[in-house]
């Protein structure tokens, strides 16, 4: 494979009593999570429940995160807004808290064009100032494509890399081939991309089976993706939260209206 890709686990939201993000939780999750081995984490993203999530909240879960990671693994922060501005202040924010890097998903709702996502991102890196910045693209989600031609003119002006989403392991290959890093998103293709060059995977299933990736990271094979896949089957997002709560009591298990 080359280079050791890394675990980067796609990090809950826990939600005490009061419907606000506990930091509590998430310290003692955060503590569980580096201590099974795993690289990285990306607070605020789907699995995170980011787009339910007030800008003031991101920045006290980016602390919280920042603080219990205390060096021990990269935190790449989330700040993904469907427009640039709050995009932009976000990521100004999470420099300011000492994050190691930057990741934030394409813009949503509106339909956009190659040349307004690539002037969001352009945004995006001056903003970072220097920053690792990572484009995160989940279409499915967003409604909007990241083209390969906007990653390798973005790669020549600075992105990190890619978080894919797209759930197509043809479009990760070509992404791939942009010359930048590229996460895989998806925990059913962690070993074919891995396999084919990519620099880590972004891991909901790893906030509750981190061993698993971690396995993968360090040379496991077929057996090990199969039971990833077998669990991602029983574990969807909405059940992680249960599942984090059978391995550390007291984590709460609520997710943020509309979501149950």
């Amino acid at each position: 494979m080359g280079v050791t890709p890394e675990v980067v686990v796609a990090l809950l939201t826990p939600f005490g009593d009061d419907g606000r993000p506990d930091p509590g939780a998430l310290t003692a999750h955060v503590d569980w999570l580096i201590q099974a081995g795993v690289d990285s984490l990306m607070p605020c993203g789907t699995t995170g429940e980011g787009p339910l999530l007030g800008d003031d909240e991101v920045v006290r879960i980016l602390e919280a995160t920042v603080a219990a990671a205390s060096g021990r693994a990269r935190v790449l922060a989330h700040v993904g807004r469907p427009d640039t501005q709050s995009t932009v202040r976000l990521a100004t924010q999470a420099r300011s808290l000492g994050v190691d890097a930057i990741s934030a998903v394409v813009p949503y709702y509106y339909a956009c064009s190659d040349a307004e996502i690539l002037e969001h991102y352009r945004a995006l890196l001056a903003a970072a100032d220097g920053l690792p910045v990572y484009a995160y693209t989940i279409p499915e989600r967003t409604g909007n494509d990241l083209s390969t031609d906007v990653v390798r003119t973005l790669g020549a002006e600075g992105l990190q890399g890619v978080k894919d989403s797209t759930k197509s392991l043809a479009r990760h290959l070509e992404y791939l081939a942009c010359g930048v890093d590229v996460l895989i998103g998806t925990d059913a293709f962690v070993l074919e991309a891995f396999r084919a060059g990519a620099a880590g995977c972004v891991s909901a299933l790893a906030n509750v089976c981190p061993d698993l990736l971690v396995a993968l990271r360090d040379g496991g094979a077929e057996p090990v993706q199969e039971q990833i896949g077998e669990l991602r089957e029983r574990l969807p997002m909405r059940a992680l939260k249960q599942a984090v709560a059978e391995q550390i009591p007291g984590y709460p298990t609520a997710y943020r209206a509309p979501l149950q």
